[in-house]
């Protein structure tokens, strides 16, 4: 398989993910209601820095370590009690009128580690790599480093085409839609980060 595509099969498989509901998605659509365009592409800032330690750990052969039970065991208790945590946050952010704040480094860098921290504690994420993401890595090294950073560039512009996209549609579209609809959509959100990590925690007590 050339470099080429790799690159053109990992966009269209990320990108099939990416648009898939998940918390990541959840905290986009709030945040970039909150704090307006950028938000999706910094949330995925940080998620590009966690999936490029990810490549590292798995080429490093630490896949067989991260799929012991204990493992998954345990992100999906921390995962999911975060999860429950932010979703009540959000619950009290409700209490105020959305305003999208001024940028500032301070937020820009909180966004990157909310970015990191959703896709960290979302057992889902960790088991796409195993699987898929693994499965992917192992047609794109005997490329060498280029297939490897084929794979990862096409798999990165696909999440930030999509959350880019979403992020900016969300901010726009909130000068025209009613702050009672966007408050809906937060709620939402907020019911699906909630709903989805009692599932992981009471899923791995089970």
């Amino acid at each position: 398989m050339n470099l080429f595509t790799i690159a053109a099969s990992s966009f269209v498989v990320a990108l099939s993910g990416a648009v898939s509901p998940g918390p990541l998605l959840a905290v986009t659509v709030t945040r970039s209601i909150n704090y307006g365009a950028m938000e999706g592409p910094l949330l995925i800032a940080g998620h590009s820095i966690l999936e490029f330690i990810m490549v590292v750990l798995l080429i490093a052969g630490f896949g067989t370590y991260l799929k012991q039970p204990l493992i998954s065991n345990i992100l999906g208790i921390i995962g999911g009690s975060v999860l429950v945590l932010m979703a009540v946050l959000m619950f009290k952010k409700l209490k105020s009128d959305f305003v999208i704040q001024a940028d500032s480094s301070r937020m820009k860098g909180q966004s990157i580690f909310s970015g990191i921290i959703v896709s960290f504690l979302n057992p889902y994420w960790t088991i796409w790599w195993l699987t898929i993401g693994l499965a992917y890595l192992s047609i794109a090294l005997p490329r060498g480093l280029s297939g490897v950073a084929a794979f990862f560039v096409g798999h990165i512009i696909a999440d930030f085409s999509w959350y880019s996209f979403v992020s900016y549609s969300i901010s726009k579209g909130k000068k025209k839609i009613p702050p009672l609809v966007y408050k809906v959509i937060n709620t939402g959100c907020a019911l699906f980060l909630m709903g989805f990590g009692i599932f992981l925690v009471v899923k791995t007590l089970i």
